[in-house]
């Protein structure tokens, strides 16, 4: 079993970080870890997700692809490896995991964030046990090293694009640390361009780029700004353009998302790139459509939100987080309270991007007429994809600290996503606070709400001659619509709404080609979100019937007050 490198007796050859001393774990510190040499063969593993929100499994069951998107971060770790390393990549998304493939491998190198937590100690203590050098990294690694040294032969804390290049030449003489700590945050224009070529392209929906990272806000609750920082940097125009020249020389020709957490965080910038984006669509035909995330205040900056569009944007994704003005102020939102959200949304969808968002219940000034106030903004508004989950406090957060000065922090709390029971003790009773979000998601999607949304937000949106739809070809289309017809026109239990909402695109918007597109994708994104938001609410729901029935539940599980919210309800307000 690998064991942990003795001290050096050599200089530290990373000047720019540091490594922090081992925790406590289950290896000899006396023992060193044999050097692996040169011509490395790697295999690069990305854990497998539950099912989620955004996984959109229920749309994967209709499509040939089989991910949304690919493992973007351990495509850029390998760009930055020595070029007599020989790389694979895994997806656990579609692929299995054999042990010929870790025993192929001199190191296995994984990058996961925590929804991925089960698959990778999995995937680590299978490695492990064959006897496989293994190095993790991430937003995960970032937020808990403590947990994955006890499975990982080294952890990287941080970002890798300054420092990596020395790391690996340590692994190859023998002299890497357990742990590494990167707390300078690199210059992105030192970030190479990502080894597409490691990917198996034709079972994504969407390949990915990051243009920048950090986000200047402060939001409690936010764990982008303690990992990346409040100071965005962002790669030159001219990198992303090479990237994208890249995914063209692959023949890639659908969706691209920009990763960023806020693509606006510097708005020079991100409409100095926007500019560059047009001119590149122009020249070479608009092989690829764009989306991004960015914060509410994109509807302030009308040159950006037009460069945007005509760079072929054709949807954003906002963090609403609530109509809660008190919840905003509590959450330091402070960016969302500038303006009216409900007109801001619609000033961004009227000028050309198509809007989703994420909201959250659960914060300390919510009670229990948040779930209603949520649900009717959502409908007013009419997004239609709206993520609404339990407010978390992700490690290395100001939520997170606070939590544990109040002695509310849940130490051993297994919750990996914003459907899971908090990592600590809400202000709100925990019942209610389940209960009523499992009403808010049965509420929002009930087919009827679900497609009423729809069409509101598809026909006031208005997008401009430059936006141009990814074009797949006949037989993809056609393979498509057959395939849906068959699981939500025949199978689904929501078959009657798909015939509506299908025969009312083909009639509104069969000579509009964006909302065409806009409107097919939304039509098989409901086998997704209406399937998963009943299995999410039930799952909710049994949580709750289990704290009822156990003797000693949580303090603060007194029942809801009778503020469900039924479909019915839901459809009324629709």
């Amino acid at each position: 079993m690998p064991t942990p490198p003795a001290p050096h007796a050599t200089p530290d050859p990373f000047p720019q970080f540091a490594p922090l001393p081992a925790p406590n774990v289950s290896h000899d510190p006396a023992q060193q870890l044999p050097p692996l040499g040169s011509n490395l063969k790697v295999l690069m593993v990305w854990p497998r997700f539950p099912p989620s929100f955004w996984g959109f499994e229920g749309v994967l069951e209709m499509l040939p692809e089989r991910s949304v998107m690919p493992p973007l971060g351990l495509i850029t770790v390998a760009a930055l490896c020595p070029a007599n390393w020989q790389i694979r990549l895994l997806d656990r998304a579609f692929e299995e995991l054999r042990d010929e493939d870790l025993l192929w491998a001199d190191l296995v190198m994984v990058s996961a964030m925590i929804a991925q937590r089960a698959d990778t100690l999995a995937i680590l203590d299978r490695a492990r046990a064959l006897h496989r050098r293994t190095f993790i990294g991430g937003p995960w690694a970032s937020c808990q090293p403590d947990i994955l040294l006890d499975h990982a032969d080294h952890v990287l804390i941080g970002e890798a694009e300054e420092v990596f290049p020395a790391i690996a030449s340590a692994l190859e003489q023998g002299t890497a640390h357990r742990l590494y700590r990167v707390d300078d945050k690199p210059d992105m224009t030192h970030s190479p361009v990502p080894r597409f070529d490691l990917l198996r392209m034709d079972k994504y929906t969407s390949m990915s780029i990051q243009f920048s990272r950090g986000c200047p806000f402060q939001c409690e609750f936010c764990d982008i700004i303690t990992i990346y920082g409040r100071r965005p940097r962002a790669k030159s125009p001219a990198q992303v353009l090479a990237e994208l020249d890249a995914l063209r020389r692959l023949n890639w020709h659908n969706e691209v998302f920009i990763v960023d957490d806020n693509f606006i965080g510097n708005q020079h910038k991100a409409l100095a790139l926007a500019q560059e984006l047009k001119t590149w669509q122009e020249r070479n035909g608009h092989p690829v459509s764009f989306y991004t995330e960015a914060s509410i205040d994109l509807a302030d900056k009308p040159e950006l939100l037009a460069a945007m569009v005509e760079a072929n944007f054709m949807y954003v994704f906002i963090g609403i987080e609530t109509p809660s003005a008190e919840a905003l102020k509590g959450s330091r939102k402070f960016q969302n309270l500038r303006g009216n959200i409900a007109d801001q949304v619609r000033v961004i969808r009227e000028s050309g991007l198509w809007v989703l968002a994420g909201f959250i219940v659960g914060f300390d000034s919510d009670d229990e007429t948040i779930f209603a106030r949520q649900l009717e903004f959502i409908h007013q508004t009419g997004i239609t994809w709206a993520m609404a989950g339990v407010l978390q406090a992700p490690p290395t957060t100001a939520l997170y600290d606070r939590m544990k000065r109040e002695g509310r922090l849940i130490e051993d709390s297994q919750s990996t996503t914003n459907f899971s029971p908090p990592n600590f003790h809400t202000a709100m009773p925990l019942l209610p606070l389940l209960l009523g979000l499992a009403g808010l998601l049965r509420g929002l999607y009930a087919p009827h709400a679900y497609f009423s949304r729809a069409f509101r937000s598809i026909d006031s949106w208005q997008p401009r001659p430059s936006q141009h739809p990814p074009v797949m070809g006949w037989s993809y289309d056609l393979r498509a619509l057959f395939s849906s017809m068959w699981h939500q026109g025949v199978r689904s239990n929501y078959r009657l709404a798909f015939w509506s909402f299908l025969f009312l695109i083909f009639r509104k918007w069969s000579r509009q080609p964006a909302k065409f597109w806009l409107g097919f994708m939304v039509l098989m994104s409901a086998h997704h979100f209406i399937n998963y938001a009943q299995v999410a609410a039930a799952e909710l729901e049994a949580h709750c019937r289990t704290m009822e029935n156990t003797s000693t539940g949580p303090k603060n599980m007194r029942k809801p007050a009778a503020t469900s919210i039924t479909p019915a309800q839901s459809a009324a307000r629709a």
